[in-house]
């Protein structure tokens, strides 16, 4: 785990959008003494930044009003896998947890383990790579709404008929499913040719890799469209020896402080690292038993140097000490939580928490 050296406020404002049906919980809010609830975290991935951060984030929330003495959270990672994680979540439900967040391998094939899950009186919130499946909360990012600033973006800085490349991001994933045919429909609304797709997998090193080979095949480009990181598309440019042409990233600090360096025309879009504490909330809310939306999504943030074009969305600018940092990790994505959203959290209090 790096070490955060800071503390630092969030740095931008987002809005937590709620849709669905709401539910209550069976039980009724007590008046009397506050019980502990015992709630389970089961991760299915720790192979990268985010999901660390997103677990950091997750426990220091609940060390804090009004989760403090109110919650005993567990962190169970299982391997990447829905057959490790779905025998996870079975042992889980045979040792009294009153509620289990989800950070799911599969969007159906946990199906079988959620519902005994939910058949023992187990409340089943899935949050970032969600479960679909009846009775299951969910908190996600409005990833819709993160292709369509992002095509909105490309589609003011390239003109009508430009040619661009577009990252397909995973191969399979949901996700970035979701992020490719939302910013497909923009990019066909304004008569954006997509010349070439590519697989940047979220992954630095096979992103420039693909990037790069996309270059080289495309000397002409007008614009790329990625899922990747500014840094990267920094670095391939770089190698190929290509002028920075208008581009797409996901948040990274070293993506923001690339740039400013770089002077890219880049629009970074964030997607919080706080779901796992956001699906703490609904979790404790509908065990208080609260009136709680089934689906709870969370407004991107969009960050730029130039904060002059019209997205459709609120655009922060990038600025150094602000909220790009030069000793600070490179793969942070901050701010972690939405603005709106309490109890805050700060680096300091995330790189000191011990379990």
């Amino acid at each position: 785990m790096k070490k955060w050296m800071t503390a630092l406020a969030a740095v931008a404002a987002f809005a937590v959008a709620l849709t669905g049906c709401s539910t209550a919980a069976s039980a009724p809010e007590s008046s009397g003494a506050t019980k502990t609830y015992k709630i389970a975290l089961s991760n299915s991935f720790l192979g990268n930044d985010w999901r660390q951060l997103m677990i950091k984030t997750t426990q220091v929330v609940a060390t804090k009003a009004p989760y403090a003495g109110k919650v005993d959270l567990t962190v169970v990672n299982s391997e990447n896998t829905a057959e490790a994680q779905a025998a996870s979540i079975d042992a889980l439900a045979s040792q009294g947890y009153d509620a289990i967040i989800v950070n799911a391998a599969s969007a159906t094939a946990l199906n079988p383990a959620v519902k005994r899950a939910q058949d023992s009186g187990i409340v089943v919130v899935s949050f970032d790579n969600t479960v679909q499946a009846d009775g299951v909360y969910a908190v996600s990012t409005d990833l819709s709404a993160l292709a369509t600033g992002w095509a909105n973006y490309l589609a003011a800085k390239v003109p009508s008929g430009g040619k661009i490349a577009v990252d397909t991001g995973m191969p399979g994933s949901t996700a970035g499913n979701t992020l490719y045919e939302s910013a497909m429909k923009v990019f066909k609304e304004h008569n954006i040719n997509v010349v070439a797709e590519f697989a940047g997998q979220y992954a630095d090193g096979v992103g420039q890799q693909q990037i790069g080979s996309i270059l080289a095949a495309h000397p002409d480009l007008d614009g790329i469209y990625t899922q990747v990181y500014a840094e990267t598309v920094a670095a391939a440019f770089k190698d190929a020896g290509r002028k920075l042409v208008p581009a797409t990233a996901f948040d990274t600090n070293a993506g923001m402080l690339a740039a400013i360096d770089n002077k890219m025309d880049v629009m970074i879009g964030n997607n919080v690292p706080g779901l796992g504490a956001i699906a703490l909330k609904v979790a404790v809310d509908v065990l208080d038993g609260k009136q709680v939306p089934m689906k709870t999504q969370v407004t991107p943030g969009f960050f730029s140097i130039d904060d002059s074009v019209d997205i459709s969305y609120p655009v922060v600018m990038i600025k150094e000490g602000e909220n790009a940092f030069r000793n600070l990790p490179g793969a942070l994505d901050w701010p972690a939580l939405p603005a709106d959203f309490q109890p805050q959290v700060t680096i300091d209090e995330i790189s000191n928490y011990k379990q």
